[in-house]
């Protein structure tokens, strides 16, 4: 095995401590076919590991991807330049294309898996982007990936390497980390959404910009400004789009 994870993977500078692994459930290989390689995203391995220091990997390249979920106790990061620490329930999404480095203080337990796929790299620089230019996740993005990466270790586990649903649970993820959770709604979205949702219920009446103001309990200034900030539109040009789609769809 690991022979054929040099010969295929080609990994440069990479440096591990094993003495930091107290427990491990693993590592689980996974053969891809050609058609898997050319079309799906697939796992090539995987592991469930519960670590201590002094528990240690850096790495210079490997032509893959890694996601990280911590579950119990927390692990180090240094990946872009930036140094952060991942807790219980937050997940890390890393290339290993490029430089990292990652190292366990105290106890924690992580389930993480290696993957590759096409469409894998554009997918994670937009997370990277709008996490800070990391792949750090916090616990309201992460919990709703776990039941993915739970499916993603128990079938690598059992060998029951099913590409597509391996392929659908790996992308699954990727969308998530990719959008925001609503329990991440900042105070002032949720009003415009319950401004828009006032005004979509209330359009075929004589309402004014005053009356959907009144409705958020806002002044028709500073709701006008947070409307337009969210919407990209003034309440009165989301009201005048709103009857002009509803008159076409009349009209068809």
């Amino acid at each position: 095995k690991v022979s054929t994870f040099f010969f295929y993977f080609r990994v440069r500078g990479l440096k591990l401590r094993e003495s930091g692994i107290l427990r491990r459930d693993g590592v689980h290989f996974c053969s891809a076919d050609f058609f898997t390689k050319e079309n799906l995203f697939y796992v090539l391995w995987g592991a469930v590991y519960s670590l201590n220091k002094p528990y240690c990997v850096s790495r210079d390249y490997m032509d893959a991807f890694m996601l990280q979920y911590i579950t119990e106790g927390e692990l180090n990061f240094k990946l872009r330049d930036k140094t952060f620490t991942a807790k219980a329930g937050e997940v890390v999404l890393l290339s290993c294309q490029e430089k990292n480095l990652y190292w366990a203080e105290r106890p924690a337990t992580v389930k993480w898996f290696h993957f590759h796929g096409r469409g894998t790299l554009p997918l994670l620089n937009y997370i990277y982007e709008k996490n800070d230019n990391t792949g750090y996740s916090r616990q309201d993005y992460a919990k709703r990936i776990e039941p993915y990466v739970d499916c993603i270790i128990d079938k690598i586990r059992k060998k029951n390497s099913n590409a597509f649903r391996i392929s659908h649970n790996i992308y699954s993820i990727l969308c998530d980390l990719s959008s925001p959770p609503e329990a991440m709604q900042s105070p002032a979205e949720k009003i415009v959404q319950q401004a828009a949702a006032f005004i979509q219920d209330n359009y075929s009446r004589p309402i004014t910009v005053d009356d959907i103001a009144g409705s958020a309990n806002l002044s028709v200034y500073y709701f006008t400004r947070l409307f337009t900030k969210y919407t990209h539109a003034s309440p009165h040009v989301y009201l005048l789009n709103i009857r002009l789609k509803t008159a076409k769809r009349f009209l068809i």
